[in-house]
């Protein structure tokens, strides 16, 4: 009996802090309690010569009802999760001793706190710190970048999200949205300042803050993105492809000045995105406008035909992401596009199950650049560079990519692998990668890649940088890349 008791107490004290945290009704409003009947007078006065009878006791729930209803009272709403990603680079270059490749050693921790009060109401928070023991104030940097703090914090994250009348949901802060449908390029992504490295397996790119809002449209399959974004999108990249030498993490960047200052309300952007079914293909419509920046539209495509998955994007502005450049290394200018100015991707992708459980699939993709630089032209690498102007994969007026997937092949379970091909048509120069993963321990996981640089000296995958001293910067030599070899531990907490 004492340990009968001992356990009903227990349960009636689960409940009774449980009681503490407000219900949904208390969250989210309830209706007021209506009064009770007034019971009718033969019911409510004893027969005359009768005592009053006393009011049956009320049933008990069961002690199994008691502990259900305290578990999902208590139930934690809060998660805590992360990253820890570390990862090395040494990178094989021409004209340089092998003791002087460069080797960096980039390192990411993401820790977030995920909350869900309910089911209609979430807040997440994601932070990001990357830091690199071999950059140091000796190392060297290109001239016109800037070096970045180390370790450097970030905020990539940060929103809350909750619906309206279960019709519209909206989400309000700092969050990560792409646009468009494209495998290796995205020109029609602008809710990003910040280009997407198409190989690199983790993308670091943080978040944008804006306030969005999804309206379905559950009858016909479509759905509408109104977008308002609080900061601005002329953020430019960096010399990216020398990061690895120079920044932690991959990547920097920086800031162009807006016209209007972020903090007053004509800075405000504006924009949306149109998703729509039309049978078994879906068409998306989006644009943005912000001053500062020139309206910027987008179409895109993707559906089936017979065994291909086909997917194409069309970006339509009348401006450059990037300062434009024209001439030679010895006499250049700085000019601006005039008229529209495409970007156009096609792409298509083909599965094949090989086997019960073993599938591959190949893809292909093109990319036209209207504003990219003809083989005649990559004598302005180095103006780019200095200029914070050098974007990779979005450099050349014409690209094409291909690659193939094997997740799990045969008998290796654990393992995945991806071979990627990009080649920069205008210039001739291409990059080849495999990648490699393989989990253990559950959570733990090791990755590495093998990257190969090839086709013409000075184009855009096989630029080395030969900068004079000056007056004020020292001289910058780095040979043109051969090979380039990761391995990288990734644990998801």
């Amino acid at each position: 009996m004492t340990a009968i008791r001992a356990v009903c107490l227990l349960l009636l004290a689960s409940a009774a802090a449980a009681q503490d945290r407000p219900s949904e009704g208390d969250l989210f409003g309830k209706p007021a309690e209506q009064e009770k009947p007034a019971p009718s007078p033969s019911a409510a006065q004893p027969a005359p010569g009768e005592s009053p009878k006393p009011e049956p006791p009320a049933a008990e729930p069961g002690a199994e009802a008691r502990l259900l209803r305290s578990l999902g009272r208590t139930e934690d709403p809060l998660k805590i999760g992360g990253l820890l990603y570390l990862r090395s680079v040494l990178s094989a270059r021409e004209h340089t001793p092998p003791s002087q490749w460069p080797l960096v050693v980039p390192t990411v921790t993401d820790v977030y706190l995920d909350v869900r009060p309910s089911d209609r109401v979430r807040g997440f928070v994601l932070g990001r710190m990357l830091f690199d023991p071999t950059l140091t104030s000796a190392t060297v940097l290109v001239p016109g970048t800037t070096r970045p703090p180390n370790p450097e914090v970030l905020l990539d994250q940060l929103w809350i999200n909750f619906d309206v009348e279960r019709t519209a949901f909206v989400t309000l802060g700092r969050q990560n949205v792409k646009w468009g449908v494209g495998h290796f390029w995205n020109p029609t992504d602008y809710l990003h300042a910040v280009r997407r490295d198409p190989l690199a397996v983790f993308d670091e790119r943080t978040g944008t803050t804006m306030a969005r809002v999804n309206v379905p449209w559950e009858a016909r399959g479509w759905n509408f993105s109104p977008v308002a974004v609080f900061e601005p999108l002329v953020t430019q990249p960096t010399t990216t492809f020398l990061s690895s030498q120079v920044e932690p993490g991959g990547g920097g960047t920086t800031t162009a000045q807006p016209a209007t200052p972020s903090n007053q309300l004509a800075a405000v952007g504006v924009g949306g995105r149109a998703e729509i079914l039309l049978g078994t293909w879906e068409l998306g419509l989006d644009g943005v406008a912000q001053r500062g920046i020139r309206p910027r539209f987008g179409i895109d495509l993707s559906g089936g035909i017979w065994e291909l998955d086909v997917r194409g994007e069309l970006a339509l502005r009348t401006s450059s992401d990037v300062p434009l450049y024209r001439g030679t290394l010895a006499s250049f200018a700085r000019y601006e596009p005039t008229g529209i100015r495409p970007m156009v991707v096609g792409g298509a992708d083909w599965s094949h199950k090989y086997s019960d459980q073993d599938t591959f699939t190949i893809g292909v993709e093109y990319f036209y650049n209207s504003n990219g630089y003809s083989y005649d032209e990559r004598s302005l690498y180095p103006v780019l560079i200095v200029n914070n102007a050098f974007t990779p994969f979005y450099l050349g007026r014409h690209y094409a990519g291909a690659y193939l997937r094997l997740p799990k092949p045969g008998s290796w379970n654990r393992h995945d692998f991806t071979f990627s091909v990009l080649a920069n048509l205008s210039d001739r120069s291409a990059v080849t990668r495999l990648d490699w993963s393989m989990t253990l321990l559950t959570y733990l996981v090791v990755e590495g890649h093998l990257q190969g640089h090839l086709g013409t000296n000075g184009g855009e995958f096989r630029l080395g940088v030969d900068i004079p001293p000056t007056a004020t910067t020292p001289a910058v030599f780095l040979g043109a890349p051969i090979v380039d070899v990761g391995l990288a531990v990734r644990v998801n907490l």
